[in-house]
């Protein structure tokens, strides 16, 4: 017997760095949303000791290990803690998200995985509940946001408060051959960044609501990423990639969290596909590849059971 869960993939229409922390950590207050887009991660029982992972997939690459480091096997061995068991898991993930994009796929992975195990091992999955922290900012919201599929992530993004995500978005998603290094993004980060206001928290939630009760085209405007700066600096390769953007009056496309992925909000399927054709040919006329060109849409909920799927 098996389980496979999507790991979906994530945006942040807004990504506010409040300033650095005492424990290293940014404060940071961001909407999340994840998309229909996902890896495919599945767990089983096993006879080995410990976890074994398999790795398959148009997206796997060799910087994504396959031992006791890999994100997913952190969360299946959490979730078999969780579940109070020491059985021998075997897990297999298919990679249909780019690594280092931005688009938070290890952290899914690890979500998935805990939840997979947890679910395979016969105990409830809210044994999870405040745990998925510990292996990284993001994996808290796809626990958290599991039945909405969006949420506001406040403190070092750990704090979930899960919300009716938006009717009406497609989503294109591009993703340059350029890797960003999440840790070098934020230690690019200018210095001093100023300290929110009194009240900011309530704001913050209001703002968040409101953003995704706006139609896509209008939602536009309000998308930020206070991470562009630093990801310029800290990946020169994404600069003709802005350049780009720019030219092709599709600047309103935002840094998927600390990059490499681009995202742009449209109001039907065909406007978005067009207009990632667009950039792709525009992007490969001038010698810049891609490694992922999709149309998604809001997912509506996360790490949601599939059937019928490759499994490595």
């Amino acid at each position: 017997m098996s389980i496979s869960l999507l790991a979906n993939a994530k945006i942040n229409p807004t990504l506010r760095v409040l300033g650095r922390r005492g424990d290293g950590f940014h404060e940071v207050v961001t909407t999340m949303l994840a998309l229909d887009l996902g890896d495919v991660v599945s767990a089983s029982t096993s006879n080995v000791e410990g976890v074994e992972v398999s790795m398959c997939g148009a997206l796997a690459s060799p910087d994504i290990p396959t031992d006791a480091t890999n994100l997913a096997v952190r969360g299946a061995l959490l979730g078999r803690e969780a579940a109070g068991s020491e059985s021998g898991l075997s897990l297999s993930v298919v990679k249909n998200i780019p690594s280092r994009a931005g688009l938070g796929g290890g952290s899914a992975d690890a979500a998935a995985a805990a939840r997979a195990v947890v679910v395979e091992l016969g105990a409830e999955d809210a044994c999870l509940d405040g745990r998925l922290g510990a292996l990284g900012s993001d994996c808290a919201f796809f626990q958290g946001a599991r039945r909405t599929g969006a949420a506001l992530a406040l403190g070092r993004g750990e704090q979930v408060l899960p919300l009716d995500g938006p009717r009406g978005w497609w989503v294109a998603l591009l993703t340059p051959e350029v890797e960003c290094s999440t840790p070098a993004v934020y230690g690019a980060l200018d210095a001093g960044l100023a300290s929110p206001a009194s009240g900011w928290r309530v704001e913050a939630e209001a703002q968040a609501r409101e953003l995704f009760g706006l139609p896509a085209l209008e939602a536009r405007a309000a998308l930020a990423n206070d991470l562009e700066p630093a990801a310029r600096a800290a990946a020169p390769g994404l600069l003709p990639w802005f350049a780009l953007l720019e030219s092709e009056s599709a600047a309103h496309f935002r840094l998927a969290g600390s990059g490499s992925s681009f995202f742009g909000l449209f109001e039907d399927e065909a406007s978005a596909q067009e207009s990632l054709e667009r950039l792709e040919a525009r992007a490969g006329a001038q010698g810049l590849g891609t490694r992922l060109a999709c149309v998604a849409r809001p997912a509506g909920s996360a790490l949601t059971t599939v059937t019928g799927v490759e499994r490595g």
